[in-house]
Formats: structure tokens, sequence, C-alpha cells
């Protein structure tokens, strides 16, 4: 079996279609419900589901608490304060290693992602074959496409049907490696969720506001407010990679 961790933004896709134009067989399509995608995002995925069942393939989601309730039972954010991205494993690598444990308890599977080396300096060494990946439960982990830079992938897109997204997955609505880019995305009614969340959580026991972005790395931004504020600031370019591309889980390919 073939496992895909797909969120259905432009590599996902790429790879689905990799995997159709190869003739993979026994192929299933993953995607993880982190209760934080952008509100419309769900009818890409269930578009980029079609593709995958048109060629064949199974399609499945995991579920999780979502990071909003992630959030408040952690009493503050992924990142911040030092307490590490449990973002990722609570809402994606968990729910997925539990998948394949139902699934694929005799770990004979092969995961697979849509991961490229040229996306940025953050994946430029990435690996195209791990024999035992610790990260998919000693399963075997295959990430074909890693040679493939913006002009190859962007042809196995328009061969499935699908035009270039201009921006990431957005399975994760922001994420909390989100750049500037990803920060001028936000639609209100997100900036605004998170600004109330951002209220109720109230300080820690230093008496630090517990926002979801940290302020040192956004030039002492603090609250969703500054944050986008900030971002909005014009600048000579935008810098993309002023922070990792995504998250390093194993889980996450665009």
């Amino acid at each position: 079996m073939h496992v895909l961790f797909c969120s259905y933004g432009n590599d996902s896709i790429a790879l689905i279609q990799w995997a159709h134009e190869r003739g993979l067989k026994d192929v299933v399509c993953l995607y993880s419900d982190t209760g934080w995608s952008a509100s419309w995002w769900i009818d890409r995925v269930a578009r980029g589901e079609a593709l995958a069942q048109g060629y064949g393939f199974t399609t499945a989601r995991t579920e999780s608490e979502g990071m909003l309730e992630l959030v408040k039972r952690k009493r503050g954010w992924p990142g911040a304060g030092g307490q590490g991205q449990f973002c990722t494993a609570e809402l994606k690598v968990l729910p997925a290693l539990e998948w394949l444990d139902v699934n694929d308890s005799d770990k004979e599977s092969t995961a697979m992602t849509g991961v490229r080396r040229s996306e940025s300096r953050h994946r430029s060494d990435a690996e195209e074959h791990i024999v035992e990946s610790e990260r998919h439960g000693g399963r075997e982990l295959w990430q074909p496409l890693v040679r493939h830079d913006d002009a190859m992938r962007d042809a196995l897109l328009h061969r499935a049907g699908f035009d270039v997204l201009p921006h990431r997955s957005l399975e994760c609505y922001p994420c909390i490696n989100a750049n500037i880019d990803d920060i001028r995305l936000l639609s209100e009614d997100r900036i605004r969720l998170i600004d109330i969340t951002e209220k109720d959580l109230g300080f820690t026991r230093k008496g630090k506001p517990r926002v979801m972005f940290r302020t040192a790395r956004r030039k002492g931004a603090v609250g969703i407010r500054a944050v986008v504020q900030w971002a909005a600031a014009p600048r000579p370019r935008d810098q993309m990679e002023m922070f990792p591309a995504e998250c390093d889980s194993g889980y996450c390919g665009g």
C-alpha cells in the first residue's frame, strides 16, 4: 500500500498526478484535518479527493481535537514561550500514526509526501528514500518529487486539471511558522478569532501575553493585530524564507 500524505496544496496534487502517471497501485490519499484550515479549504480537499478517486485511489481523513481546543488545553500557542511545536504532533502526526497502525499493522506500506528540495533552504537536503522512517512508525518513506522544480511541479498540476495556487496549503490557516505573505492572506474573520483566543488565554506567570506569534521574530509586534500590521508594511522583497517553509514533521508536503 502507498499512503500519500496530502494537504491538497500544489505539491500534494502534483504527487497524486505523479502516482497516477507512474501507475502506482493500492494508493491511499490521507488528509489530516487539523480543524484550523481556511473556511474554503475543505472544498479544495474535496476536489483533490475527487481527482484521486477518479484515478482509482482511495481517500481517507484523520480527525483531531482541532487547533483551538488544543491551544486551550495547553494554555498557550505552539512554539510560544518555549513550548515547542506541539500542534504538528497532536493534530497530524499522532492521528496519522493511529490510522497507519489500524490500516497497516504489519508496517508494509510506503509513506509518500510531495516534499521538494527547491521549496526552501530548509528542505534543500530532503531525502528521496528512507528505509525506516521513525516519523512514520518505522515504515518506508518515499518522496519522489524531491528533484522537481516549480516548472516540473506545475506541469503535473496542469495535467491534473488544476491551476497553480499562489500560496501554500491552507490546511493550517495560519501555520505557526507563517511568513509575511501567509499573514497577509489572513481574513478578518480569522484575525478576529485569533485575537479573541489570545485575549482569552491571558498571560503567563511571568506576565507575558499568550500570543500566537513570537514577538522577538516580528520586530516586537505583540498580538495578532500588531503582527498583521507589521506584515502589511512595505518591503523591498517579501521575506518568504524568514521562517521555515513548513513544519518539518514528515507529514507536511504542500
